[in-house]
This record gives C-alpha cells, sequence and structure tokens, in this order.
C-alpha cells in the first residue's frame, strides 16, 4: 500500500494540470477585497486600516479576498494562483499571506508565502482555521470570523503562540504527504514543464523519468518503476512541448497559469499601489465549513 501511495504521487506531479478553471475575482483594491460582499462596511473599514499599519510596522502583507465560488477549481490551485497574480508580500523576501474564503463552495485557506512559512506554518494555518474561524463561519457570522482569522494570523507572524491541537501521528503523516505533493504540483511541475517545454528533444523527459523510477526503484524494490517512468517522463515531454509550440506564454512555457503574464513589481490598481510581487509555493491550509 506504501508502494502505490509513493507512485500515485509521482504521477499526480507529473500529471498536465491544464483543465484546472481558475477565473481572476478582478485586481485587488487594498488589503479587504471582498467580492462576495459579506463583510459589513464598518469591518472592512477597520480591517483594511489594521492590515495597512501591520504592513506598516512589520513589513508583511495580509490580504484577505472572498469570492462567491471557485468555479470548479480546488480552493488549493485557485488560492495559490490569486497569491501569485495579486503578488502579495514584498517580491525580496515572499513575506504575503493570503485569506482565502469561496462562500458557494464553503471552503477557505489560508496561504503563506516562502518568507513566512517558518512564522506561520501549516499547522498553525490549519489551527486558525479550524479553531478561530469555522465556529464563527457555521453560525453565519463573516465578520467575527474573518476577524478571528486575521487577528490570528498576525499574532502568528509576530511570533506569539497559536495552541496546536493534538494530532495522531497517522495524520501528521498524512498532512506531511499532502504538502509534499502540493509542493511538487505548483513548484516542481512548473518548473519541469518550462524546461522540458523549451528542450528540442523527447528523450530528456525519458531520462529524467528514468532517474525518478530508479529512485523510487532503490526504495520499493519495485524493479518495474524504471520502465514506467521513462514512458510517463516520455509522454510528459511530449504534451508540454507540444504546448509550448502552440502557445509560448503559456504556464508550460514558465509563465502564470492559464496564460496570464503579470509584472512582479505587482503593477497599479487604480487607488490601490498594488503589492510587492511576492510568491508562494503551497504552504498553508484549507478548511470548510
Amino acid at each position: 500500500m506504501k508502494r502505490l501511495l509513493i507512485i500515485g504521487l509521482c504521477l499526480l506531479t507529473l500529471w498536465p494540470s491544464t483543465g484546472l478553471s481558475y477565473t481572476s475575482p478582478g485586481k485587488p483594491s487594498g488589503f479587504i477585497n471582498d467580492f462576495a460582499q459579506i463583510l459589513s462596511a464598518d469591518v472592512k473599514t477597520d480591517l483594511e486600516s489594521k492590515l495597512a499599519a501591520f504592513d506598516k510596522q512589520t513589513n508583511h502583507e495580509i490580504v484577505v479576498a472572498t469570492i462567491k465560488s471557485l468555479d470548479g477549481d480546488d480552493i488549493e490551485s485557485y488560492a495559490n494562483t490569486l497569491f501569485r497574480e495579486w503578488g502579495a508580500g514584498k517580491k525580496s523576501a515572499n513575506n504575503g499571506v493570503l485569506f482565502l474564503i469561496a462562500l458557494d463552495d464553503r471552503k477557505m485557506r489560508i496561504e503563506v508565502g516562502y518568507g513566512l512559512e517558518g512564522a506561520l506554518t501549516d499547522i498553525e494555518s490549519k489551527t486558525i482555521l479550524n479553531e478561530y474561524v469555522q465556529p464563527q463561519f457555521k453560525n453565519n457570522d463573516y465578520n467575527a470570523g474573518i476577524i478571528a482569522g486575521v487577528t490570528h494570523i498576525q499574532k502568528s507572524i509576530i511570533g506569539e503562540v497559536i495552541p496546536i491541537a493534538k494530532q495522531t501521528n497517522k495524520q501528521s503523516k498524512i498532512g506531511f504527504s499532502i504538502d509534499l505533493a502540493l509542493f511538487a504540483i505548483f513548484v516542481i511541475v512548473p518548473w519541469l514543464g518550462s524546461v522540458l517545454g523549451r528542450s528540442r528533444h523527447w528523450w530528456l523527459g525519458g531520462v529524467l523519468g528514468g532517474v525518478i523510477g530508479s529512485i523510487l526503484w532503490f526504495i520499493s524494490a519495485f524493479l518495474l518503476l524504471i520502465p514506467l517512468f521513462i514512458v510517463v517522463g516520455l509522454v510528459f515531454d511530449y504534451l508540454v512541448s507540444k504546448n509550448f509550440q502552440q502557445d509560448k506564454k503559456s504556464w508550460w512555457a514558465g509563465g502564470g497559469p492559464h496564460g496570464w503574464d503579470r509584472k512582479s513589481d505587482g503593477g497599479s490598481f487604480g487607488g490601490f499601489g498594488g503589492f510587492g510581487g511576492g510568491s508562494s509555493g503551497g504552504g498553508g491550509a484549507s478548511s470548510g465549513w
């Protein structure tokens, strides 16, 4: 069973994700972007001032976004794409956090930039969502839930201890496997796609597949993994190379997902100056209510 799980995770990381249906909610107008219109005017104003002051004091950018629907996308990929589109956090530090709420899907996620993953861990993010936000959302009190989420995100970033709910070893291992898979999907796969898409020969994909298969064979003693991953690598290389030739600004060509191309300085969004151009590799946690 363990071997099958390893094989499945590796196959998942090599599977092209072009079927995702991300739809941008629009440009940010500040730290609070209530596209789903679930916040009261007073709370929205207070949180905007609170996060602006936090940015000024700590140089960390916490962004809240509420949307009506994910439109068929999953919360992890949507949050990661939106994070990169808006460029939360400073480019040099990647110190941004996105707190995303999808109302109709009843899902939420805290997406953490590379630079804050040590301060705001995946376990802490999960605890904030489940212990402080979820109870309020279940009572349809979105104002209180978002205030609680923002408050505890700030506390975690500045070093205050967030009480962590006890987890079994099995839950911890599952959580680590999920984090590893997300890292592979959002970081390793795009990078491999960018490299292989530009190569003129398919054999490079086969070589990489053979290397992965050899590593897994060494771990599992299952010899057939080598030819299996050679074939997977060749097919993967063929797909990304074909995609690159058709659209050289595509995701596989090293640009943003779904043809998105954003300047790294965060751009200009009307009266709001924009964020600093930070990025995230999939750190954080998701939950529902």
